[in-house]
Formats: structure tokens, C-alpha cells, sequence
């Protein structure tokens, strides 16, 4: 032991001990180079993991809303299917004649309108068929090999007479006049928007005015696009952006703005690519659907389409972004045939175009002609 007071070295030995212990401290330029590679390995692998996290979460989101859109779409479908035939106060519809031939479902006279009421659903099977020229749907707006429905009915919430629109095509049901049997009337408002003198019906109490209510014909169908480019009228590859869209879209009866009777396109549900029905026919009078199809026979179609209790719905969604492997680096690889129904339908665009699909399917109770039928 020794101090510096005592030895003659002992400051020069203290000052050599503490500058060994201060140069220890340092980090070497080896050192500071490993520690900066583990640091971007580091780095590195966080990135790849924030990266791949990234592409799972936006295919999650395109998952959902792929799956909102189809439920959406069948709920639209099956809502639709289950007011169909509802005429009111009026539940003799499914007992009137029908016509010698099948009706336009996009007329807007209401004598013909009037003898379609037994025809609550129609459809036309994987063809544009006549509504090229009936309704106006042009092929280039149509996906072709999907199936239209068509479905007449009445709107359930009444009218106020105030709020009664010129040019609107209205349906009134319950007493006659004489009070001693339910009728319906089908007509158009007056010019000046009142009720027209033919709307006489009356409520049991044979003095208030019977219910009006607006008549509905909704008409679905696919469309390649849901907003044409340009504000057009029609689906071409500039649509949507560049990249069309297939969509759900219904022509529904209204006012035009010249207020007279029309049918307007609008579209409901993007990413809706496959359309398919199979009907459920009733041979026997009761109301249960004894036999299933996807479509009717042209010899007695007058006759089966007014015996279509039940509905079938089969739609096919499909994302609106195209989806990569799991890498990132490729595009999504799924070649597959979609059954749809009593139909095997294969998507309308290439099976590996980087889509994800989906099928949905759900039977519906056409409510309203088969509780007629079953009492």
C-alpha cells in the first residue's frame, strides 16, 4: 500500500491506473460495426413482419366487405322475394285469369299492369330475352349467362293524399263500393297530383277512403359495371375507374321528370359477379313447392310462373381489389367452378384473375301466393 505522499512515483502510478481505466470504457470500430448490422437485422426483420401484417389486414378488409356485399345482395333478394304478391287488402290476385301471353315487365299501362297481378314473379333464364327492347337494357350493360327476376307488389306503407306524386302509378285495395266484396283499383294520378275519381274503394267502416299505396315492379339484374365512364349509359373497360365492376342493379318503376310513368337503373351491390334461381313450383294447390327448376317450360310458362312458390337464390361475389400470394409478389391463384344452384356456373371473367370469390345461397318462401294457397 502506498500513497503519494510517501512514495515518489506514487502520483506518476495513480495518473497511469486512471488512464487505464478510461480507455476501457471506449467502443471499438469492430465493435460499433456489429452492433449496427444486428441493429438492421433487426430493423429488417420488423419491416418484413409491419409488411406482412399490412397485406393480411387489407385482405381481411377486402374479405369483409366481400362478405357484406353478398349477404347485403341476399338480403335485398330475399326481402324483395318475401313482399312479392302483396297487393294490399287484396288477396284474390293468384285467382284472376292470366293472360294468353307472358306480360312486359317494364309496361307502363295499367290495364296491362292490371293483368299481370297473377304473375307476383318472373324470370328470365340466363337471357336478356325481350327486355332488350321491353325495358331497355342493353346487352353491353348485362352480364351475360346470369338469370333477371322480376317481381310485382305494392309498397306496404300507405300514401297520405298530400304527398301523392304526379304521374305515379298507385294501387288501392278493399270494399267495393257496395261494400260487399274486396276490389282493387290500378291507376295513375291526375296531372295535378290529386286522387283520381277512380280511387273509390272504401274501408270497412264504408266511409274513409280504402288505403293508397305506391305499385311497385322491381326488375334485378347484373350489370359488367356499376358506374358507366363519362357519365354514359353504358358499361365499357373505362368504367369504374378502369376496372368495371360487376354489380347488382334493379329498374324500378317511377316518375319521370316529365312526370310521367318510367323505369329508372340503379345500382345496390357492387362485386356481385354470378346470378342464379332455381324456382320451386306448386303442382298441387297448397302452397309447398313440389318440384324445383331453373327455369320454365315455353309451352306452359302462362301457367308456371304463377305457381312458383319459392325461390332459390345463388349469387357469387367476388372482391373489388385483386388479391396477391402470400409473399406479396404474385398475383392470387384460384382456378375453381362455383356451383350455383341446380346450375354449375363458372365466373364470367378468368378464374385467375386475382379475384377471391365467394358463393351464397338461401332458399325463399315466396310468402304471400303460397299463404294464399294453404288455408
Amino acid at each position: 500500500m502506498y500513497t503519494s505522499k510517501s512514495h515518489p512515483g506514487g502520483r506518476h502510478l495513480r495518473n497511469s491506473h486512471f488512464a487505464h481505466i478510461t480507455r476501457n470504457r471506449g467502443m471499438t470500430l469492430i465493435e460499433f460495426m456489429v452492433s449496427i448490422t444486428i441493429g438492421l437485422f433487426l430493423v429488417a426483420g420488423m419491416t418484413v413482419l409491419i409488411a406482412q401484417q399490412s397485406r393480411t389486414q387489407a385482405e381481411l378488409e377486402k374479405s369483409s366487405r366481400q362478405i357484406e356485399n353478398g349477404r347485403y345482395a341476399m338480403l335485398l333478394l330475399q326481402n324483395e322475394i318475401q313482399l312479392a304478391g302483396y297487393f294490399g287488402e287484396y288477396a284474390t290476385a293468384s285467382l284472376m285469369t292470366p293472360p294468353l301471353a307472358l306480360p312486359n315487365p317494364c309496361t307502363v299501362d295499367t290495364s296491362l299492369m292490371a293483368a299481370a297481378l297473377p304473375y307476383p314473379v318472373q324470370a328470365y333464364n340466363a337471357s336478356i330475352g325481350s327486355l332488350t327492347a321491353d325495358c331497355g337494357i342493353a346487352t353491353d350493360n348485362y352480364v351475360s349467362g346470369t338469370d333477371i327476376l322480376v317481381v310485382r307488389r305494392v309498397d306496404p306503407s300507405p300514401v297520405d293524399e298530400d304527398d301523392v306524386k304526379i304521374g305515379q302509378i298507385y294501387f288501392q285495395s278493399g270494399l267495393s263500393t257496395g261494400g260487399l266484396e274486396f276490389s282493387y283499383v290500378l291507376a295513375k294520378s291526375n296531372s295535378d297530383g290529386s286522387i283520381d275519381a277512380g280511387f273509390n274503394l272504401k274501408k270497412k267502416d264504408g266511409i274513409a277512403v280504402a288505403a293508397l299505396r305506391k305499385y311497385v315492379v322491381n326488375i334485378f339484374f347484373l350489370s359488367p359495371c356499376s358506374i358507366p365512364a363519362g357519365g354514359g349509359s353504358t358499361c365499357t373497360s373505362a368504367a369504374d375507374g378502369g376496372t368495371p365492376i360487376p354489380t347488382l342493379k334493379r329498374m324500378e318503376l317511377g316518375v319521370s321528370s316529365t312526370n310521367t310513368p318510367t323505369f329508372v337503373t340503379k345500382p345496390l351491390v357492387e362485386g356481385i359477379e354470378n346470378l342464379q334461381f332455381d324456382y320451386g313450383f306448386d303442382t298441387s294447390g297448397d302452397g309447398a313447392p313440389d318440384s324445383y327448376g331453373t327455369d320454365v317450360s315455353t309451352s306452359t310458362a302462362i301457367t308456371e310462373w304463377a305457381n312458383v312458390m319459392a325461390i332459390r337464390v345463388n349469387l357469387l361475389a367476388r372482391n373489388n381489389e385483386r388479391s396477391t400470394d402470400f409473399q406479396g409478389s404474385a398475383a392470387y391463384q384460384a382456378t375453381k367452378n362455383y356451383s350455383l344452384g341446380l346450375a354449375t356456373a363458372t365466373p364470367a371473367t378468368a378464374p385467375d384473375d386475382g379475384f377471391k370469390r365467394r358463393v351464397f345461397s338461401e332458399l325463399v318462401r315466396v310468402v304471400n301466393p303460397s299463404s294464399r294457397r294453404d288455408r
